[in-house]
């Protein structure tokens, strides 16, 4: 059987901010020096590179301020969710190459077992989107998962009633747009790979402004 290899995360805290910018500068000069091979990354690295130098900056200001502080914690956040996202696409690409792997600025482990359906997403919060009448959706990525069902309804107790929004999407950034504001709906999201799909989410509530 073939070695597999996997790209991986060390990261041991959220609160780790000094090693996620140092890992997501190094991951960006390398997949920028790689583009025949990392030809189409999700993030993009214009996108990724910005959110990488709003860190830098707010790292530098940081001032004692629990304003600064709590705006530190979520662009940490906000890299770290983009770094996970590039280790999926990442694997993808590598499809178990060390030597691929090693050019993402990723580590990688041996993948020693095959793996199966990912566990089910957790919803950690909901919040309004960057338009009206949206909603941001934020999770626990479950292990091994690399696409996401979003679907909503009005009425979650019957299953007939829900409503596919976001498809087998590869991206952690999860917003749905073209609510009703005002109007209270019920959010679950599933994960899933090329093995299938999870169980869905825990519904969660959330009333779009």
């Amino acid at each position: 059987m073939k070695t597999s290899f996997v790209a991986v995360l060390h990261i041991g805290s959220l609160k780790d901010t000094q090693n996620i910018y140092v890992l997501g500068g190094r991951v960006c000069t390398a997949m920028q020096a790689q583009q025949t091979i990392f030809s189409d990354p999700d993030p993009s690295m214009t996108e990724f590179l910005k959110e990488l130098t709003a860190l830098d900056n707010l790292i530098k200001s940081q001032d004692g301020s629990d304003k600064l502080a709590q705006a530190l914690v979520k662009q940490t956040e906000k890299v770290y969710q983009y770094l996970k996202n590039l280790c999926f696409y990442t694997n993808k690409v590598a499809n178990g190459d060390k030597q691929i792997i090693g050019l993402s600025g990723f580590d990688c482990r041996l993948d020693a077992s095959l793996h199966g359906i990912p566990d089910k997403a957790i919803i950690k919060r909901i919040e309004n989107g960057s338009v009206e009448h949206s909603a941001k959706i934020y999770i626990i990525i479950p292990a091994d998962a690399d696409r996401y069902n979003v679907e909503i309804s009005l009425t979650p107790n019957d299953d007939k009633s829900w409503k596919m929004v976001l498809n087998a999407v590869s991206s952690i950034n999860l917003e749905i747009t073209g609510l009703t504001r005002g109007q209270e709906i019920w959010i679950r999201v599933t994960a899933g790979n090329t093995h299938g799909w999870a169980a869905h989410s825990d519904v969660v509530s959330f009333v779009p402004q």
